[in-house]
């Protein structure tokens, strides 16, 4: 009961900023914000599941690219303007969160699953959880791309302490191994002087 509590605060949260975080999301380049992984992004033809996906810039430009995408997003503010942008109709959108998204179809699995700016709204538990969840999505020879925020988040929109090495060793032992690792800042202006940097991780299956 606690849990949903939290996870209703948050998704308020984001619904009563959705007004000015919209056009703010919507001017970030995917490719700005994907960049320290764009080397480890799918082409052509992959499936893709995009978790909180948000405004749906990159399950879109991803969608461009050729791949099949479903995105989940928990936010209706978010989602429904998704729905709405160029590109929209090719993706798959779906109202599901963290750590088990109930929405998804039996059984689907997916080449990439991308997780950008989640886990640190759930608790630690929860984030575990999700890693061990979403590996189980992934086909053979896929892969799971995460940022983990670290710093301070808006008071109506909290977070946890994420541990990268945490993370990883739940990775490692749902059967994943590291590809890549790296930390970057922010590229959001609010975000770098309030001290925020991101950590990279690439995980693939056997």
């Amino acid at each position: 009961m606690a849990e949903d509590l939290y996870f209703q605060t948050v998704k308020a949260g984001y619904e009563h900023a959705a007004t000015h975080l919209i056009p703010a999301y919507d001017s970030l380049s995917p490719t700005d914000v994907l960049r320290p992984v764009l080397d480890h992004l799918p082409d052509t033809g992959a499936s893709v599941l995009d978790v909180g996906a948000g405004t749906g810039t990159v399950a879109r430009w991803l969608a461009k690219r050729g791949c099949d995408v479903t995105a989940i997003e928990p936010v209706d503010a978010f989602r429904n303007h998704a729905m709405r942008g160029d590109g929209a109709l090719s993706v798959k959108w779906l109202d599901a969160c963290l750590p088990r998204p109930s929405a998804l179809p039996d059984g689907a699995a997916f080449d990439t699953i991308l997780v950008v700016g989640v886990l640190h709204h759930l608790p630690p538990r929860d984030q575990h959880a999700a890693i061990s969840v979403l590996s189980e999505r992934l086909r053979p020879q896929g892969q799971m791309i995460l940022s983990l925020r670290h710093g301070p988040c808006p008071p109506d929109r909290p977070g946890f302490k994420i541990s990268d090495d945490a993370i990883v060793d739940q990775a490692v032992s749902s059967g994943l191994q590291v590809h890549h690792r790296s930390r970057a800042n922010s590229i959001q202006p609010a975000n770098q002087r309030a001290g925020v940097t991101w950590t990279w991780l690439v995980f693939g299956t056997a």
